[in-house]
C-alpha cells in the first residue's frame, strides 16, 4: 500500500514524520480586487524564500500533534516613473500547531478532527508584513482513502481570526500515486473564500481579505523507507485581492 502521509491517518505514539522544505515565490501580477476569477492585472512583484518545515508527532490514545513552523524574507518591489523600489523584511512568520484526533482508521480509510491554532508571532510593523497581526483558530476534519498504488485525501474547515473582521472557508484535496518502487506523483488543489465580518472592513484587516484556487503537482523519490525528497511546483490559477504568482518547493520528508 501507498504510504498515507495525510492527516487522516494518526501515527501511533512516538511515530511520526516531517518536511523540511525551501520555498521560492514570485508574482508580478495580482487578481482583481472583488471578483473571484483568472483575470489579472500587472502590479508590484512579490517574491519571497522561504523556509517551512511541517510535521506530525504520535501521541498515543488517538492523537497527534501537528504543526507548520515558517520563517522568510519577503520582498516586495515597486517601479513608478522608471524608479525601482524595494523593501524587504526577514523574520519568522505566523505559526500553527494542532491537535488531531483520529475518528476511524484503517489501512483503506481514515478520518479525523483538527484543532489548530495560528499564533500570530510574524512582525505586521515590517515593511512587507510578515503575518497578519490576528490570532485564529482553525477547526477542521480530515477524511482520505488509500488503495495498494494511490491515496487522496480531504482536507476542509473555516479559520476564524480573533478579533478580526473576517473569516474564511479553507479546503484542499491532496492526491498521490505510486508510479515505481521508488517514485511517486502526487498533486493537490487548495481553495479559500473569504467572508467578511464586520463592514467596512478595518485597515489592518484587509491583508486577510482575499479568495484563491492553486493547483500544484509534486514529485518524489524514496531513498530509503525514511527518507525521500520532494520537488513540487505551484501556480496561482484564480482569485480576487491577491497576487497571482508561482512557487517552488525543495524539501525532504523524514519518517520515523
Amino acid at each position: 500500500m501507498i504510504a498515507a502521509q495525510a492527516d487522516p491517518w494518526v501515527p501511533s505514539a512516538g511515530n511520526g514524520a516531517f518536511d523540511f522544505a525551501l520555498r521560492q515565490y514570485d508574482a508580478t501580477q495580482v487578481f482583481l480586487p472583488g471578483q473571484f476569477g483568472t483575470a489579472t492585472l500587472p502590479g508590484s512583484e512579490l517574491r519571497y524564500t522561504m523556509l517551512r518545515i511541517t510535521g506530525v508527532q504520535g501521541l498515543g490514545g488517538r492523537l497527534s500533534l501537528e504543526y507548520d513552523l515558517r520563517g522568510a524574507r519577503v520582498e516586495k518591489i515597486r517601479v513608478h516613473h522608471h524608479l525601482r523600489t524595494v523593501a524587504s523584511a526577514t523574520g519568522v512568520q505566523d505559526q500553527e500547531l494542532g491537535l488531531n484526533l483520529a475518528l476511524v482508521q484503517d489501512a483503506h480509510f481514515a478520518d479525523s478532527i483538527t484543532l489548530n491554532v495560528v499564533a500570530a508571532t510574524g512582525s505586521t510593523s515590517s515593511i512587507p508584513a510578515l503575518g497578519v497581526g490576528h490570532t485564529a483558530l482553525e477547526p477542521d476534519f480530515q477524511i482520505g482513502v488509500s488503495g495498494t498504488t494511490w491515496r487522496v485525501a480531504l482536507k476542509s474547515g473555516p479559520r476564524i481570526f480573533l478579533d478580526g473582521g473576517v473569516a474564511q472557508l479553507r479546503a484542499e484535496v491532496d492526491g498521490g500515486v505510486r508510479l515505481s518502487r521508488r517514485l511517486e506523483l502526487g498533486a493537490e488543489i487548495f481553495y479559500v473564500r473569504t467572508m467578511k465580518l464586520r463592514a467596512p472592513l478595518p485597515v489592518q484587516d484587509r491583508a486577510e481579505q482575499y479568495d484563491l484556487l492553486r493547483p500544484g503537482i509534486r514529485l518524489k523519490y524514496r531513498v530509503t523507507a525514511h527518507l525521500k525528497p520532494f520537488i513540487e511546483y505551484e501556480q496561482d490559477l484564480a482569485g480576487a485581492g491577491i497576487h497571482a504568482g508561482r512557487r517552488i518547493t525543495l524539501g525532504v520528508t523524514y519518517a520515523y
